[in-house]
């Protein structure tokens, strides 16, 4: 492996040991030999240097290849070493906008991230912020509404009773309008928005074309085969669905049908009533799919071939952003980027997601890209409450905070975190890549602990327990719920003026 990497045009902005490790390595394979030089000193890190440092040099030649290996992987990921033909690893002066240009266009791109040029007019209301909610969080543990020794202890959140009226206007409801078949909604929402016009790019030309597009769509977003489907519609055959799922499967045209299926749900003045137009959730689901696929990676539950699909809820239901994203990896910059790259014209303020959706670095850049993160987060009970250094806590909060957010770090790496977020905003780079550069790969670099630093402020502020609010957090917790049973199965829900029909498959 290492010698065929040699051979790539490695670079990097500065004087770097891979890169030397790399020069070192070509030079070593062009002669075949197979021991280390004793004077060497390139340091790849204190785990290989005893055995670089031994007696046995082909030991010694074997550790440094090693950790040229490991520094390489660590180096690609934060882009501090890069290809400038590659996409994935590409330079930083690549992946965020130029120097120049931010220099030309600062004042444009904080205007249009509505952020203040100064970091403590930004400070001051999130560490004011911080107060009420410590204050609060001391009132709930003298309440007894929680308990505090070296951990927060809170009780698990109780069902809320159905109202009768609720139940009484359901019964009403239904009996008013009964469920209807699947193949009067699709006609029905097809008839208000086109959406297979959409698809094919034109009017469906025949009856059979319009039961393929519907045949097609059920195949993409359930898991049966063209068989299953042609099996439910006699009239059409496997190869023709097959071929129609080919035609639509064209990401661009699928988008635009499904805004404009969502567009006319929201239209419905019911939809008012199904929550907030300006939550939504977030969640991934394991879908298996064919071992050619690139993205497939292995299910560990399922131990087949899988992929996963990242998508997005509204809190008034419909999914408005979906995308594929590799299994058993981080899933915030996935989330971010489903809002930034959103369609429609509702503005996401909050998106609720699970530990998987949230790093502390990924609070930040939310934050200043103008919404928030609000994790569900397991083990509340090891999480740590974090506060700037010197400053004032309740005494009954002292077990469980720490004083580690240095506000002097995050004020002068507050103009390059700025100009991360107009990165991603622009499109001069996507979430996932911005938190992949700046994730833990990144660690002792002082944007990466400036935005860590600052996601810490974030987090203590949104994650208070229960007690301090429950009805956001009841809120944050039924959105998740919502986003996770929609993923359990297909559930189409159409409503007209006069009342809601819907109808649910589970594949």
């Amino acid at each position: 492996m290492l010698g065929k990497l040699v051979l790539l045009p490695f670079s990097a902005q500065s004087a770097h040991p891979v890169i030397d490790a790399l020069t070192v390595l070509q030079e070593l394979y062009a002669i075949k030999t197979d021991s280390l030089p004793d004077q060497i000193t390139i340091r790849l890190g204190r785990a290989w240097q005893p055995a670089m440092e031994g007696q046995d040099r082909q030991r010694a030649l074997a550790a440094f290849e090693w950790g040229t290996l490991f520094a390489l992987r660590v180096a690609l990921r934060n882009g501090s070493v890069f290809l400038a033909h590659s996409f994935a690893f590409r330079s930083q002066a690549a992946l965020l906008i130029g120097a120049s240009d931010w220099k030309a266009k600062r004042n444009h791109f904080y205007g249009h991230l509505k952020l203040p040029q100064d970091a403590q007019a930004f400070l001051v209301p999130v560490i004011a912020h911080l107060d009420e909610s410590l204050v609060k969080l001391k009132d709930a543990a003298l309440s007894g509404k929680l308990k505090i020794d070296d951990a927060i202890h809170i009780d698990p959140l109780v069902a809320s009773a159905t109202p009768a009226s609720v139940e009484t206007l359901r019964r009403a409801l239904f009996e008013r309008h009964p469920g209807g078949q699947l193949p009067e909604i699709l006609l029905e929402i097809d008839s208000a928005t086109h959406f297979s016009w959409l698809l094919l790019g034109r009017e469906p030309l025949s009856r059979s074309e319009l039961l393929l597009v519907y045949a097609a769509i059920l195949a993409h977003g359930t898991s049966m085969s063209a068989a299953d489907l042609a099996r439910m519609v006699p009239e059409l055959s496997p190869p023709a669905i097959r071929q129609m799922m080919h035609r639509i499967a064209d990401e661009r045209k699928l988008r635009h049908a499904a805004e404009a299926v969502l567009t006319f749900m929201h239209q419905n003045p019911i939809a008012q009533h199904w929550g907030r137009s300006d939550l939504a959730s977030s969640d991934m689901m394991s879908l298996e799919t064919t071992r050619s696929v690139w993205q497939a990676r292995a299910d560990p539950r399922r131990r087949t071939a899988s992929i996963g699909m990242y998508t997005h809820v509204r809190d008034r239901w419909g999914i408005f952003y979906d995308q594929p994203i590799l299994l058993n990896e981080r899933q915030a910059g996935a989330a971010i980027e489903g809002v930034i790259r959103q369609g429609g014209s509702d503005d996401v303020a909050q998106l609720a997601v699970d530990t998987h959706g949230f790093t502390d670095f990924a609070m930040s850049l939310s934050r200043l890209l103008g919404f928030d993160l609000c994790p569900r987060l397991a083990h509340l009970r090891d999480r740590r409450l974090h506060v700037p250094r010197h400053h004032d806590v309740p005494s009954q909060l002292v077990a469980v905070t720490d004083a580690d957010v240095r506000l002097s770090l995050i004020e002068r790496a507050w103009d390059e975190l700025v100009r991360i977020a107009a990165s991603v905003q622009s499109g001069q780079c996507t979430a996932v890549q911005a938190l992949t550069r700046f994730g833990a790969a990144a660690r002792g670099q002082i944007v990466y602990e400036a935005g860590v630093h600052l996601g810490r402020l974030f987090r203590t502020n949104s994650g208070r327990p229960p007690g301090t609010q429950a009805p956001a957090q009841r809120r944050i917790h039924a959105q998740a719920y919502g986003n996770r049973r929609q993923e359990t199965g297909i559930v189409i829900t159409y409503a007209t003026i006069s009342g809601p029909r819907s109808t649910t498959f589970l594949p």
